[in-house]
């Protein structure tokens, strides 16, 4: 697939929508004694942008999208549903181009028919990343056979306060530990970063957060960061470097400010460090509702649209923010160059997974008896014994 040259034919309107996922991704489909269909809300979303980028939670099941073995999908539903996704979009829109679907994978993917993974915190006493990306091709095969792409999993975060109610998504409080685990969930997400194209039974790693979550203020989720740069770069940034030296394609930024800059709105840290001296070709996501908190600093929504992209955030999430990003082109508040960056890489993580190309999805390769012996493997061997006897 010739990219720039899709790119060439999308109008202004079809470049926003590429970069919108504003779907709470459960709200896509209806399920009514088990018949399945794709909801007003979807179509209207798919209509308003000739198209859409990026959908986040499909197939999330959890008391927070009300989803469960009732109201939920299958695996075998989930790919159905992924499908009629596909289909409605190539069908309904003039150029068809087609969606991602991104799934979060903290401790297994958060949906049914799905294993159950250990904590990365259990993980990480484990020490022994090897058996740690064994479970993540488990967790990969499983994503993708259900018709998702992009696996979002918390890899970055260093705990360096005890009192962060997220301490759980962390590996440990250590940035030697914490990288190799790092590159452990890559391999087994992604595969081998020789490959042109990733393997239909693997997906892209959404790599969360950049940077310097852990070290919040007080323990508050989402504080402020009160470190120095030297700080940052040997505790928080090594992971990602390490990460793209070896393949990544995304990642997710923090919530939190560094230095008093927000960093979805920190162009020294998306850009200059990340792009310029990491060499970083791939695109960065915003956490959830996380550009309407810029939206708080500047009062003006086109403004803070033009701020987040040219700081280098390329997808959202969930925010009322970046459908403005057609308003701030058209008032040449935003160069639409910059606007056509952050598509084109949107667009060749698409190519990159294959979507352009007719899909096989593969079933899962694993068998249920060795996912669960290698899921319980991983939690015995995190056992630490406190005292020792012998």
């Amino acid at each position: 697939m010739n990219i720039e040259s899709l790119l060439n034919k999308m109008s202004l309107k079809e470049k926003v929508g590429q970069l919108n996922q504003r779907l709470y991704g459960w709200e896509t489909y209806e399920k009514e004694n088990g018949v399945i269909s794709l909801s007003e809300k979807f179509k209207e979303e798919v209509a308003r942008w000739d198209g859409v980028g990026v959908i986040y939670g499909v197939f999330r099941a959890d008391p927070w999208s009300g989803k469960n073995l009732t109201t939920g999908l299958s695996k075998e539903e989930a790919s159905v549903v992924s499908q009629m996704i596909q289909d409605y979009v190539k069908e309904n829109r003039t150029l068809g181009v087609p969606v991602l679907l991104s799934e979060e994978c903290q401790h297994g993917h958060q949906g049914l028919d799905s294993l159950t993974t250990p904590a990365n915190i259990t993980s990480g006493a484990s020490w022994n990343p090897e058996l740690y990306e064994q479970v993540q091709e488990i967790v990969a095969s499983e994503i993708r056979e259900k018709g998702a792409h992009l696996g979002l999993i918390s890899t970055l975060d260093v705990a360096r306060d005890p009192r962060w109610g997220r301490t759980e998504e962390c590996f440990s409080e250590d940035p030697y530990l914490t990288k190799q685990f790092t590159l452990a969930a890559l391999r087994g997400l992604q595969g081998s970063n020789e490959l042109e194209k990733i393997p239909s039974n693997r997906v892209l790693a959404v790599l969360k957060h950049f940077a310097g979550q852990g070290s919040a203020m007080g323990g508050h989720n989402a504080g402020p960061v009160n470190i120095g740069n030297r700080e940052l770069r040997e505790i928080h940034l090594p992971s990602m470097r390490a990460a793209v030296k070896n393949g990544a394609e995304l990642c997710m930024a923090a919530y939190n400010d560094i230095d008093g800059v927000p960093c979805h709105g920190n162009y020294e840290l998306l850009t200059e460090i990340l792009r310029d001296e990491f060499g970083f070709k791939g695109a960065v996501m915003a956490d959830g509702c996380a550009l309407d908190r810029l939206y708080e600093v500047t009062g003006d929504r086109v403004k803070t649209a033009a701020w987040a992209i040219e700081s280098g955030v390329d997808i959202s999430l969930w925010d009322e923010v970046y459908p403005y990003l057609e308003e701030a082109v058209e008032t040449g508040v935003l160069k639409e160059e910059i606007l056509d960056q952050a598509v084109l890489r949107v667009l060749r993580l698409k190519d990159k997974l294959g979507l352009f190309e007719e899909q096989d999805l593969q079933g899962s390769t694993f068998n249920e008896e060795y996912k669960r012996e290698l899921s319980v493997k991983l939690v015995e061997e995190s056992i630490v014994l406190l005292k020792n006897d012998n």
